[in-house]
C-alpha cells in the first residue's frame, strides 16, 4: 500500500492531540513555559519590532498570553501561574529596591528630584480627576477591582510595572483585572514614549552643577550607564555567595514584613524595610550585593509579567468588558500629565531649572516608565548632565509609588 493511502486509512483518533498540551495541572510544564518566556524575553525585547516596543516584561505577558489562547496552556490559568505568580512578585519586590543605589539620592539628583515630584504629582493629580470622572464607569465594569486597578495605574505612572503589582497584590485584585489594566497602559506607553523622543529632538543639554559633573566624571564615563546599572545582566562580581545573600535578605525582609503588617500590609512594610536598609547599609557591605540584586529582582519581574498573561483569551474578555472606561482614564491620565508639565515648562523653563524643559520630559519618563526609560531618553537626547540623575529619580519612584498607590486607594474606597 503506498504511504500516503496507508497515513489517510490511519485511524484519525491516533493522529489527534489533546488540548491544552500542557494541562493546568502539571505544574512543571507550566513553570517550563514561563520560565522559557521569561529566559526569551530579553533577546526578544531587544531583536524583534514587536519586543523593541512592547518592552521585554510585556513581550513575556504576550507570549504566555497567546500560548494560553491557542492551546498550549490551560486557558483562564493554573494553581501553578498564581503560586509562581506570588513568589515572584513578593521577592522581586525587595530585590529590584536593593538593586537601586538609593544612598545619598536626594544630595546626587539635583535639580531633577524637584523635576521628579513635579512629574508624580502631576500623575497623582491627572488620576484623582481621572476617578472622579470615570469611577462609576470602571466599577460597573470591574466591581472592587476597578479602584484597585486605579490606584495601581497611578503607582506604576509614578514608578515602575513592580508598583502596579504590588498594589495588585497588595488590594488583592483579580489576575483578569490585572492583565487588562497593563494592556491598555501598554498601548498608551506605546504613544507616549515617541512624543516624548520627538519632544526632546534638538534640545541642547541642561547646564550642569559642578556636583552633577563631578558625579558623571567619577562614576559614570563613556556613556555606560544603562550598561553598568541598568541592563548589566552578565556583571563578573554575581556570585553564588552574592545570590544567595540577596535572596535571603529578601526572604527575610517580606517575612518581618507580614509580621509587622500583616499579610494585606507584607508588601508595603517589606518596601520600607528594604529602602531603610539600602538607604543606610554601609556601602561597602551594599555595593557588591547590588548587581546580584538586580539581576534576581529583573527575573522576578519577568516571571511576573509572564504569568500575567496565563488566563489567555479570558484576559480578553476581562479587556473588552472594561476597555472603554480604562481608556477613558487612562486617556485622561496621560492627557493631563503631559498637559500640565508642558504649561509648566513654558511657564517657568526660563525661570526655574527644575521646570527645564529637558529636566521634565525626562522626569516625566522616570515617572511614566521607570529609570530605564528615564536614562535611554537622556541618553537618546544627548543629555549626559541628567544621565545619572535620571536612574537616581526612578529609583526614588520605586521607593514612594507604592504607598502613593495604597493611599489613593484609600482615599476613595
Amino acid at each position: 500500500m503506498p504511504f500516503y493511502r496507508a497515513l489517510l486509512s490511519y485511524p484519525s483518533t491516533a493522529l489527534s492531540v489533546t488540548l491544552p498540551l500542557i494541562p493546568a495541572t502539571d505544574q512543571w510544564g507550566n513553570w517550563a513555559v514561563f520560565t522559557g518566556t521569561a529566559a526569551a524575553s530579553p533577546w526578544l525585547g531587544r531583536n524583534t519590532a514587536v519586543g523593541k516596543l512592547l518592552g521585554a516584561p510585556v513581550t513575556a505577558m504576550a507570549s504566555v498570553f497567546l500560548l494560553a489562547t491557542v492551546g498550549v496552556l490551560a486557558p483562564g490559568g493554573s494553581e501553578a501561574a498564581r503560586s509562581l505568580q506570588i513568589l515572584s512578585l513578593q521577592l522581586a519586590t525587595p530585590l529590584i529596591l536593593l538593586g537601586a543605589d538609593l544612598r545619598n539620592a536626594t544630595a546626587r539628583c539635583g535639580p531633577l528630584l524637584l523635576s521628579f515630584l513635579t512629574a508624580a504629582t502631576a500623575t497623582v493629580l491627572a488620576c484623582i480627576v481621572g476617578w472622579k470622572l470615570t469611577g462609576t464607569a470602571l466599577t460597573k465594569a470591574l466591581g472592587r477591582d476597578g479602584l484597585v486597578i486605579a490606584a495601581a495605574l497611578m503607582a506604576k505612572n509614578v514608578g515602575g510595572g513592580i508598583n502596579y503589582v504590588a498594589v495588585c497584590r497588595s488590594l488583592g485584585a483579580s489576575p483578569t483585572a490585572v492583565a487588562a489594566g497593563l494592556c491598555v497602559d501598554n498601548i498608551f506607553a506605546l504613544v507616549y514614549f515617541p512624543v516624548t523622543s520627538a519632544l526632546a529632538l534638538g534640545r541642547p543639554d541642561v547646564e550642569a552643577t559642578r556636583a552633577q559633573r563631578d558625579e558623571n566624571q567619577n562614576e559614570w564615563t563613556d556613556n555606560s550607564i544603562i550598561r553598568q546599572r541598568e541592563t548589566n545582566l552578565t556583571d563578573a562580581s554575581i556570585s553564588v555567595e552574592s545570590t544567595s545573600t540577596v535572596l535571603f535578605l529578601a526572604a527575610a525582609l517580606l517575612w518581618l514584613g507580614e509580621r509587622i503588617g500583616g499579610t494585606a500590609g507584607a508588601l508595603p512594610t517589606c518596601t520600607l524595610l528594604t529602602v531603610a536598609l539600602a538607604s543606610n547599609a554601609p556601602r561597602s557591605w551594599m555595593a557588591p550585593l547590588q548587581p546580584a540584586a538586580h539581576v534576581a529582582g529583573t527575573l522576578g519581574l519577568y516571571l511576573f509579567f509572564a504569568t500575567a498573561g496565563a488566563p489567555g483569551i479570558a484576559v480578553a474578555e476581562s479587556v473588552k468588558a472594561s476597555l472603554l472606561p480604562l481608556t477613558a482614564f487612562l486617556g485622561l491620565l496621560y492627557t493631563i500629565h503631559g498637559s500640565l508639565l508642558t504649561i509648566l515648562g513654558k511657564w517657568g523653563g526660563q525661570r526655574l531649572a527644575f521646570l527645564a524643559p529637558q529636566r521634565l520630559l525626562v522626569a516625566s519618563s522616570a515617572a511614566i516608565g521607570g529609570p530605564a526609560t528615564a536614562v535611554a531618553l537622556a541618553q537618546g537626547s544627548g543629555w549626559t548632565t541628567l544621565q545619572v540623575p535620571s536612574v537616581l529619580v526612578g529609583n526614588v519612584g520605586y521607593a514612594i509609588a507604592t504607598f502613593a498607590g495604597l493611599g489613593y486607594f484609600q482615599l476613595f474606597r
